[in-house]
């Protein structure tokens, strides 16, 4: 009932907007809205109602004070002021200080810019030359002017990054052959990416993308790297903004933000957000409808602490689509693009709701503490078809039913203290912290194919004779926690004013166990690791004033359910080594990244054939040992940033040999490991504005895009298709600085190609033919 209320909220508001000449009554609304949908959402407002008692004075005092905080390095500067300087931090996480720049925000929303002054996942907050590894950005900018609105399409534009579908508004993410796994707010998470439903990219500010083992910070995890999803946080002044797409086979979508100062200290800002998609398919039978809104206060308690309070939902209603089969050999059947396989009623319902909490205080001598929470729920349902048989000549196949229900609630808090040290007469930074994190899945399955009922059996595939009501009953559900802690320490040590040492590292403490809570029977403890180190080391030398060269190892595990004779098998390691230069030119409006990286993952569990099965808890099972080893390796080349003024730009190549070394199958030693990862992949968005950046009026701008991969083969080795280039443009006008429009043309040359390859029965998805996309986006 209160999601219901707010949307009412929400509408209201927009109306307002556009019939009032002044924004008293948007900002009226505004403050209701916010208030109404954190109280709604059990988050408590009490700190707010007693932070506007505070005296207006000395609101104007603490943002003059802020505003001459940040003042240049003066050269002139006695020594005193200048180790001060040195030691001054931003007035919150989202801040930086850039020397010789003034004061800089790390947020991109309203900056124009596809550049970011700095990073946040690593704590420091660092900028992108000083990081000894991978790491990519996607700004605000870049999303508005892509017209991109799902986490999917969003992490498609990232360096080397692989989305593969699963035709149900989820994917699986993958760099350098592995699997990436989330942080919300530099708050790391075990799960929450692969295979599941994503908010909205209406309320995030950013995508940090870290490309490699992460085990410093994210624990547990494979080699991949870590996806930062960065919240969009309230501003101190009145800003409204939103847009409205529609284009082919009936996409619509919307989005309106707003936020500003909810008292007349400004000691309490707010943000809400709120997006709908609602749309069809290029294949038939499919549908999408959904919504997510998003609500974030930020209460500045004292000049020093900040506690910040959000909540976000969102609704889904999906149809299930897994995909189009293969031949039996593994050949493409070259069906139709807009064919559906599968009864049409396959659904899938996955509502979402998450509350966070950020507590940030600021110490004296440049050091701060922030401690951060959050907590999800996901309730996702299923019931759908799919194939299991190989597909005739009469284009007839065996199906499934299946029905399945999941619950995941995810829990996770972070501490960590950051600061100078100064020490051998220089100056030198530290991170120091210790996290929870927690996913309770409880989850349970049924299925029913042709064996059971006959009536699945030779149907055909494009329009099958399957009743809804074959609804198979769930019998047996598990309760699945995983849990995992531990504490991390990072050093950057200046060695001299060029050169900085990075070391650091994490102890972790990993758990996995399940029950049948149908029967109720004990716990089985299927994965333990304890005291797990993963140790880090990077250097940086700054060659000149914006070009460094940097050299790093890095290190990550993930714990295996396999058994020795002795005991359980040790986890599967994966460690990197990164070097690489990066610069920034012109004016620190361009970012070059160049890398090259070798991840070794070690410790593989292999079936130990010269053994009898008698290993595991009952002495039953086969024994095996870790000796399994993969190889991936590869270099990477980004140039991300303003060419010149008006032009943006963001190209990359990756190149990626992964390849299997050791496995207890010799037939696979020497075969490339990771499906859908393109041994050559290329990316490129430009965007060029006919006019200087103080014209807001009648003002033309075009943009192009292009994707090249070589070829790939999908969860079954015989299934492969070759290179394939998509390309896209766009056309946009603006009006005045409130309203512009853009139409965007994607695939261009309509290329058939599969965007994700699976098995001979499904997970096989084509790539969205030509189609076009009209944007109009407005900002008060």
């Amino acid at each position: 009932m209160i999601l219901t209320n707010e949307i009412g909220f929400a509408n209201a508001m927009m109306t307002e907007r556009v019939q009032a000449k002044s924004g008293g009554a948007i900002q009226t609304l505004y403050r209701c809205s916010v208030l109404l949908w954190t109280v709604g959402a059990g988050v408590p407002v009490s700190t707010v109602l007693a932070a506007e008692t505070d005296d207006t004075k000395a609101a104007q005092h603490h943002q003059s004070k802020d505003r001459h905080k940040y003042a240049d390095d003066d050269k002139t500067h006695h020594q005193d002021q200048k180790v001060s300087s040195e030691n001054e931090i931003p007035s919150s996480v989202e801040n930086l200080v850039v020397w010789g720049e003034g004061k800089k925000n790390a947020t991109t929303d309203g900056t124009g810019s596809y550049v970011v002054k700095a990073v946040s996942m690593g704590k420091m907050l660092m900028r992108l030359n000083e990081i000894p590894q991978s790491v990519s950005v996607l700004s605000r900018q870049q999303m508005r002017d892509q017209n991109l609105n799902t986490v999917d399409d969003a992490l498609k534009q990232v360096p080397g990054v692989n989305v593969n579908f699963y035709g149900d508004g989820t994917a699986g993410m993958t760099a350098r052959g592995y699997a990436l796994t989330p942080q919300f707010d530099g708050l790391a998470s075990t799960g929450g990416l692969q295979m599941a439903q994503q908010f909205d990219l209406a309320i995030y500010d950013r995508l940090e993308v870290l490309r490699g083992p992460n085990g410093t910070f994210q624990g547990s995890a494979p080699p991949g790297g870590s996806v930062n999803f960065v919240r969009k946080r309230p501003l101190d002044h009145f800003k409204a903004q939103g847009s409205f797409s529609g284009g082919s086979w009936d996409n619509f979508h919307a989005d309106a933000d707003i936020t500003g100062p909810l008292t007349a200290s400004k000691r309490v800002t707010g943000r809400f957000v709120i997006a709908g998609t609602d749309r069809d398919f290029f294949y038939q039978q499919a549908h999408d409808r959904r919504w997510t809104a998003y609500a974030d206060i930020d209460v500045h308690i004292t000049d020093h602490t900040t506690l910040s309070m959000s909540a976000t939902g969102q609704k889904n209603d999906t149809t299930r689509f897994m995909g189009l089969p293969r031949a039996a050999d593994g050949s493409d059947l070259h069906l139709s693009r807009n064919s559906f396989v599968g009864a049409d009623w396959g659904r899938t319902s996955s509502p979402m709701y998450e509350l966070g909490g950020e507590l940030e205080h600021r110490f004296g001598g440049g050091w701060r503490a922030r401690l951060t929470g959050r907590h999800r729920i996901t309730d996702t349902s299923m019931h759908y078809t799919y194939i299991n048989s190989v597909v005739t000549a009469q284009k007839t196949a065996n199906f499934v039913v299946a029905n399945s229900l999941i619950h995941d609630q995810y829990d996770g808090v972070d501490l960590y203290f950051t600061g100078p040290i100064h020490a051998f007469g220089r100056k030198h930074d530290l991170v120091i912290g210790g996290n929870y994190d927690s996913d309770v899945m409880t989850d349970g399955g049924a299925s029913q194919n042709s064996r059971v009922n006959t009536g699945l059996a030779g149907l055909d595939i494009f329009s099958p004779v399957i009743s809804s009501t074959i609804q198979p009953d769930i019998t047996t559900m598990y309760r699945e926690p995983t849990r995992q802690e531990g504490v991390y320490g990072s050093l950057r040590i200046e060695l001299l004013k060029s050169l900085h040492l990075l070391m650091g590292g994490r102890i972790s403490f990993y758990e996995y166990k399940y029950k049948n809570i149908s029967t109720n029977t004990p716990y089985v403890i299927s994965l333990k690791n304890n005291a797990v180190p993963t140790p880090y080391l990077g250097l940086v030398w700054n060659i000149v004033s914006n070009i460094s060269a940097y050299v790093s190892f890095t290190d990550t595990f993930t714990p295996q359910s396999g058994y020795t004779p002795t005991g359980r098998l040790k986890p599967d390691l994966g460690q990197q080594i990164e070097g690489g230069l990066k610069g920034d030119f012109f004016h620190h409006n361009l970012n070059v990244t160049l890398a090259g990286y070798r991840v070794i993952e070690r410790n593989k569990a292999m079936v130990d054939s010269d053994l009898a099965p008698t290993c595991g808890r009952n002495g039953t099972s086969d024994c095996y040992r870790a000796a399994g080893k993969v190889r991936s390796q590869g270099a990477e080349v980004e140039m991300i940033g303003r060419i010149l003024p008006g032009w943006d730009i963001n190209a990359s190549y990756t190149y990626n040999d992964n390849v299997i070394l050791k496995d207890s199958n010799a037939a696979l030693e020497g075969l490339a490991y990771a499906p859908n990862s393109p041994k050559h992949l290329f990316k490129l968005w430009s965007h060029y504005r006919f006019a200087h950046a103080e014209q807001t009026k009648n003002v033309w701008s075009i943009g192009g895009g292009l994707t090249a991969q070589s070829s790939t083969f999908g969860t079954t080795r015989t299934v492969r298709q070759g290179a394939y280039v998509v390309a896209n443009a766009q056309v946009g006008y603006q009006f005045n600085p409130k309203l512009n429009v853009a139409v965007n043309i994607n695939n261009i040359s309509n290329t058939r190609y599969y965007q994700r390859l699976g098995n001979v029965y499904y997970y096989n998805y084509y790539g969205e033919p030509r189609n076009f996309m009209a944007t109009l986006q407005s900002i008060f």
